[in-house]
């Protein structure tokens, strides 16, 4: 089985015709249907795959890994450019998410309505629970948490009873495509944990064949960061490819340590698995 993952937002940039921003999309391509993970912050997304050659138009659904802007932002710019498309997200999505430290205080969350999205889309599919997308493509829905490593961030909150609180992040989710050689995985900022996240899609769905997007490794996370690699080394996928959030440190280790396993995501890549 082929799969294909195309790279239309990133925070790096590859040749001079792609464009860069803090953000994320990926188009993934199973035996010719595709699907797209994320959308982006800004119209990006939209002007790289254009570079690339891929019609957006193409795409089956949008799925998104979490509530945050740079992951939903161009959405409905998306959605424009594609065409109404069924939207899946976990209903925590929606909430109120914000950056907090001391006195600074920054809405980060999705930045529409649910209606404006419902009015966009085929349909916003809301699931705390698996989803299957698209023959064999599967939304993880909340990921459990094993690890004693990948707790909350302080600093990326939720507003509850009116007071700002360590966002618990159940909506954060994976997507999974299902293939003969191990499936391939592809995380949002994997705010729950990657490891939390690659130890349930092998209690799941069994070998791990690629991972593909970012980590989290970065941004005062990197307490996560040897546990991680360590976890990566042993679970040994043949393929890696981070991104995103990251963080630079965090690829510089794993081009150190994993060496042609490894690649560094940015727009304009794209591979097959």
């Amino acid at each position: 089985m082929e799969v294909k993952v195309a790279i239309l937002d990133d925070n790096i940039a590859g040749p001079p015709i792609f464009k860069a921003e803090h953000g994320l999309s990926v188009l993934v391509e199973v035996d010719g249907r595709s699907f797209l993970w994320d959308c982006g912050q800004t119209s990006i997304t939209i002007e790289n795959a254009r570079a690339m050659g891929i019609d957006l138009r193409a795409i089956e659904g949008i799925g998104i890994s979490h509530g945050h802007y740079d992951h939903v932002g161009a959405l409905l710019a998306v959605l424009m450019a594609a065409g109404p498309k069924r939207v899946f997200m976990h209903p925590e999505a929606l909430a109120p998410k914000y950056f907090k430290a001391g006195p600074i205080k920054r809405f980060i969350g999705i930045p529409f309505s649910r209606e404006a999205i419902m009015g966009s889309s085929l349909g916003l599919e809301l699931s705390s629970g698996p989803v299957e997308v698209m023959p064999g493509v599967h939304l993880t829905g909340e990921i459990p948490r094993v690890t004693d490593f990948e707790g909350p961030e302080p600093n990326l909150t939720v507003r509850m009873d009116g007071e700002f609180v360590p966002d618990p992040f159940t909506d954060d989710q994976a997507l999974v495509v299902e293939t003969p050689e191990g499936a391939v995985v592809l995380t949002g900022c994997a705010h729950s944990g990657v490891v939390n996240i690659l130890e349930y899609v092998l209690d799941r769905f069994g070998p791990i064949r690629a991972v593909v997007g970012g980590t989290h490794l970065g941004l005062g996370n990197e307490t996560r960061l040897e546990p991680t690699l360590d976890f990566l080394e042993e679970l040994a996928p043949p393929k890696m490819i981070f991104n995103h959030c990251t963080g630079t440190l965090a690829i510089a280790r794993m081009i150190e340590r994993f060496k042609d396993t490894f690649i560094p995501g940015q727009t304009g890549l794209s591979v097959t698995l």
